[in-house]
């Protein structure tokens, strides 16, 4: 099934991605929030679906010669090793199923999460209102609302609603909610990934902290009236998983402490800014890199082949020229084919590789019999475009059997 089997290698190059993005954006929260803001290190989270879009993507043509440069450095390391690729057939399938099963689990546990927040919801007076005691939160996708407890009025004096509500008006504006249903979104399709999960808690959590800074924007000198505002909203809320909340997983000592950082300058955005451009930029070539298809990079070798068998009283000759990437192998098969093997059946494997300086690498390994066995493995230098022969039995007394192999390379393009 090599569709099934393409789409789960596209699966596991994204959940790469992502968990290279994530462990790269905690190493870097810290440095971010302190020299950036809370602003900045929230849009940084915008890396991890950018990095898995661009391991979907094909790979520009810088990208495929490097990725062409480090597997041709490393193939030799890893020709030995065994193959952790799961070849049988039945694997894409098993793979997909538990896949699949633990996709729709969670998508049920999440909108089962929703639903029993929602059904704590009234709407009365057109807005929604949530149990006394629960925090704010902005509700919905295509229109959302926010939901205010029943005992706001109560609970909060009017300087503390009025920025409460600007609160969740930097939600809307800034469409956190779909950032929100992105990230879980993402936590479905890569439920078995915990650096996923991780992700959306740090992002929710950064989300309110940047959400907190720009309502200090907006009204500098409130730093006192948000304060208490965050300290009466921290009341347990029902359970549920509402889109954007008051709360956030940050311990309430953060957040009042966030209050206190003076806005960044002008040059502090801007060099923020262009730092995390630089980061998508690189985070995107490396992850291209990773998943590239390094033939299409790799150079092209023409192998033209005199290749002449005699056993016993049976002489088999053929003269194929073959057009292969470099490190890929080509096969030449004698007296049988794969689909009708036969027990005098030869067949030679042959891989070329371009050493620089003119040199290229000729690797064979020669098999033959029913099944197939290897022989010998036999290896030569040469330069390109120069003849290079193999020979076997030339020495053997009998004469009964004599293998020659003459090999041009040619090195076609880079």
């Amino acid at each position: 099934m090599p569709d099934l089997a393409s789409w789960l290698a596209l699966l596991g190059r994204q959940s790469l991605a992502l968990s290279l993005a994530v462990a790269l954006l905690l190493l870097l929260r810290r440095p971010l929030l302190k020299h950036f803001g809370p602003g900045l290190r929230y849009a940084a989270w915008g890396l991890v679906p950018l990095l898995m879009l661009a391991s979907a993507l094909p790979a520009s043509a810088p990208v495929l010669v490097l990725k062409a440069e480090v597997v041709t450095r490393v193939q030799p390391l890893l020709a030995a090793a065994p193959s952790l690729t799961p070849s049988a057939p039945g694997w894409p399938p098993l793979l997909a199923a538990l896949w699949a099963a633990g996709a729709v689990a969670m998508l049920l546990r999440l909108a089962q999460l929703q639903r029993r927040y929602q059904r704590g919801l009234v709407l009365r007076d057109g807005r929604w209102q949530s149990p006394a005691g629960s925090g704010p939160a902005l509700v919905g996708l295509l229109r959302p609302r926010v939901a205010l407890p029943a005992d706001f009025e109560q609970r909060f004096d009017a300087r503390q609603r009025e920025l409460v509500l600007a609160h969740e008006d930097v939600h809307r504006a800034r469409r956190d909610n779909h950032w929100n249903a992105l990230g879980a979104l993402i936590c479905v399709l890569h439920w078995f990934n915990p650096l996923a999960w991780l992700a959306l808690r740090c992002m929710r959590a950064d989300q309110e902290l940047a959400c907190d800074a720009a309502v200090m924007a907006l009204h500098p000198g409130s730093e006192a009236a948000y304060g208490r505002a965050l300290l009466l909203a921290q009341s347990p809320m029902p359970a549920g998983l509402p889109w954007a909340g008051w709360r956030s997983p940050h311990p309430l000592v953060e957040r009042m402490h966030m209050l206190k950082l003076a806005p960044l300058s002008p040059t502090r955005r801007a060099l923020g800014l262009g730092l995390l451009a630089a980061l998508t930029l690189a985070g995107a070539g490396a992850v291209q890199a990773v998943g590239a298809d390094a033939t299409t990079a790799a150079p092209e070798i023409e192998l033209k082949l005199d290749l002449s068998y005699r056993a016993g009283n049976e002489t088999y000759r053929t003269q194929p020229t073959l057009r292969v990437a470099a490190g890929k192998r080509a096969t030449v098969m004698l007296n049988g084919t794969p689909d009708q093997p036969t027990p005098g059946q030869l067949a030679i494997n042959i891989e070329a590789r371009d050493l620089g300086d003119d040199k290229i690498e000729v690797r064979t390994e020669v098999k033959k019999g029913l099944p197939l066995a290897t022989v010998s493995k036999p290896r030569l230098i040469t330069k390109n475009g120069v003849k290079a022969l193999i020979e076997q039995g030339r020495d053997d007394p009998s004469g009964s059997e004599h293998l020659s192999l003459a090999i041009t390379p040619t090195l076609l393009a880079k």
